[in-house]
């Protein structure tokens, strides 16, 4: 009988291990929690990631502790520009938490769990998506004018 991906994944390997093993590889990883729902908590310096497996791929999602408070449209239009280059932002996207004034900026990512999945990968991508963290706090706090990081394509796509 075939194994499906995230079948064969978890038969090979110990995800959890494979993310613990993780913190001590990454620059940026202070700790590592695994929750009671199967999600796994990872905090650095600046922000705190839910870790979950979904099918054969790990999400990574943060919040970026930010709400919206000026230039509400310009930022809006800026998530949006960014998910529309995907491709380009390592897969990367923007989501509001919810559809008011409270609602919060949140990052998405995900990598495949598959035979290049160690635990080298996933310290680089989570020293990878603190510093998107980072530079997205700037881009909402200066209300993504015309100073932020968004005119510098170049930059804006690795962000």
């Amino acid at each position: 009988e075939k194994l499906t991906p995230r079948e064969h994944f978890m038969e090979q390997f110990e995800p959890t291990q494979l993310i613990a093993e993780a913190g001590s590889l990454s620059e940026s990883i202070q700790q590592i929690e695994a929750n009671e729902d199967e999600t796994i908590l990872v905090r650095t310096k600046s922000c705190e990631f839910l870790l979950q497996i979904d099918g054969a791929r790990l999400v990574f999602d943060t919040v970026i502790d930010t709400r919206i408070t000026a230039h509400r449209e310009r930022i809006l239009g800026a998530l949006l520009t960014y998910n529309a280059v995907w491709q380009d932002t390592g897969h990367v996207r923007m989501a509001l938490s919810g559809i008011g004034p409270e609602a919060e900026v949140m990052m998405i990512a995900d990598i495949l769990l598959d035979d290049q999945f160690t635990a080298s990968h996933v310290a680089h991508v989570v020293d990878d998506l603190e510093a998107k963290v980072e530079i997205w706090r700037d881009i909402i706090a200066s209300g993504a004018d015309d100073r932020s990081e968004l005119n510098n394509h170049e930059k804006f796509v690795r962000v």
